[in-house]
């Protein structure tokens, strides 16, 4: 520690103002709880190379980063949680998994340690959070928000089309089919067509047929990538004209059957980052790795806290309330928090597949570009 010799004096204006100014706050202590092993491991890496790159590239804002382990089980997201109240923590980072992450809140909060998750969709953690008090914060879109952008897009551009709704019979396509029919019923507007398929099949002849005698020139697939690969295959083996729209399960490698070009997604905002994702894009880069996976949605989490450490330093503002009150600019686009820890901003777009690529695209250039097909 710098200590000055007993005869230097602050002048009085710098001496009072110095008495009136919020002590600096220490660099944040975060944690990063993400899966070691097993299947999830490599998003836990993600998470760690973006997390070291930012801090690389921005020193002296993070005191340290502590990792723990999750394994997505209930009993490991008690002990991570305990793992962290333990080593100091602010914040914490991770909990891929919802079974781990809904065990770990309760104690994190009542140490006030947040939560932010980067992949937990599901709408009943932010309800429970939300009753219960928890410190939650959510960076990943919100489960319920993908039917809402699909039901939009399809009021907007189909709704003077005969359309249908299909689905893969499993819960995830059937719980988005059904809940986009139920929004649109609410506006007015029913799908000409409902049905289901069976998944994973080499072709789809009936379903095709089911199609055509319906009359519809437009559907919405609730399934995998794959399956929607296979209709269109046959529908365009028949000779029927279709135009498709899917959920976020597009969003996978391309199989041995490629989608049509002009197919529309409802994506998740961070699997198809915009242009404020070229710095971070280049800093990994930069650090040898691509920037997929959960590194961009990564790398924006350590910007918010990095601007929360800094926020800190110069005011009185604690944690969580600079959570709740900043707008965060990121690699993901600007990021604010309700006040129940949800992401105000879209967490899923529209997108639209050209030449063999997913780019982003408003509801107005889907219709332009619609429109130029037809």
């Amino acid at each position: 520690m710098i200590t000055k010799p007993p005869r230097f004096r602050l002048p009085l204006v710098l001496a009072l103002f110095l008495a009136a100014a919020p002590a600096l706050a220490e660099p944040l202590h975060v944690g990063l709880v993400i899966p070691q092993s097993g299947q999830f491991k490599p998003l836990g890496d993600h998470v760690r190379e973006a997390f070291r790159t930012w801090d690389a590239a921005n020193p002296n804002q993070f005191e340290d980063i502590v990792e723990g382990d999750d394994s997505c089980s209930e009993q490991s997201g008690t002990d991570a949680a305990a793992a962290m109240i333990e080593a100091g923590v602010n914040v914490v980072v991770g909990f891929l998994c919802t079974e781990s992450l809904a065990a770990a809140l309760p104690s994190l909060s009542d140490e006030n340690i947040p939560v932010i998750t980067l992949t937990v969709r599901a709408d009943i953690i932010g309800e429970e959070a939300a009753r219960l008090g928890w410190k939650f914060f959510r960076l990943a879109p919100r489960a319920g928000s993908e039917a809402e952008i699909a039901s939009d897009a399809i009021f907007k551009l189909w709704a003077d089309k005969s359309f249908a709704l299909i689905e893969d019979g499993a819960i995830s396509g059937r719980e988005l089919a059904e809940s986009i029919r139920i929004k649109l019923e609410n506006r007015g507007l029913k799908p000409n067509f409902v049905d289901n398929y069976r998944p994973g099949q080499a072709t789809q002849p009936s379903l095709i047929r089911r199609l055509k005698s319906a009359g519809v020139a437009r559907v919405f697939v609730g399934g995998e990538r794959s399956d929607l690969a296979v209709i269109a295959m046959e529908a365009a083996r028949q000779g029927v004209d279709l135009e498709f729209m899917g959920g976020d399960a597009l969003h996978a490698p391309q199989g041995e059957l490629p989608i049509p070009d002009g197919t529309i997604a409802v994506l998740a905002a961070d699997s198809t980052p915009g242009p404020e994702a070229e710095a971070a894009r280049i800093a990994l880069e930069d650090a040898g790795f691509f920037a997929e996976g959960l590194r961009i949605p990564a790398y924006a989490a350590a910007e918010i806290l990095g601007t929360v450490a800094t926020r800190m330093q110069f005011s009185d503002t604690d944690l969580e309330e600079a959570l709740r009150t900043t707008t965060f600019s990121t690699a993901l686009g600007p990021v604010t928090f309700d006040h129940d820890g949800e992401r105000r901003e879209p967490g899923f777009v529209l997108a639209i597949l050209q030449d063999g690529e997913f780019s982003r695209l408003s509801v107005e250039e889907a219709a332009r570009i619609a429109g130029d097909r037809r």
